[in-house]
């Protein structure tokens, strides 16, 4: 399995957890496996997205990212991709 890390910063709680709401469809659609949002401040948020492997992860990413840019006011701040070591859910 391989994961993929985004960080964003957007101008509205609401409007962001609408936007992930919408996403997974399309984001599973996309081959992901799993999809999880966590809020990390007040207008910053960090995505964790499961792929079966790191090719279907790229195929995807970017366009899914520029999706949910499109979708409501964020940006992109960071991100990292790797594969899974372990995982106890």
């Amino acid at each position: 399995m391989f994961a993929t890390f985004t960080d964003w910063e957007f101008a509205d709680m609401d409007a962001m957890k609408a936007t992930g709401e919408a996403m997974w469809p399309k984001v599973q659609a996309a081959g992901a496996i799993s999809f999880t949002a966590t809020a990390t401040g007040p207008n910053t948020g960090r995505t964790r997205i499961v792929w079966p492997d790191a090719a279907t992860a790229q195929a995807a990413i970017d366009g899914l990212r520029a999706v949910a840019m499109d979708m409501t006011d964020t940006k992109v701040t960071g991100s990292a991709a790797g594969e899974v070591m372990l995982d106890f859910s």
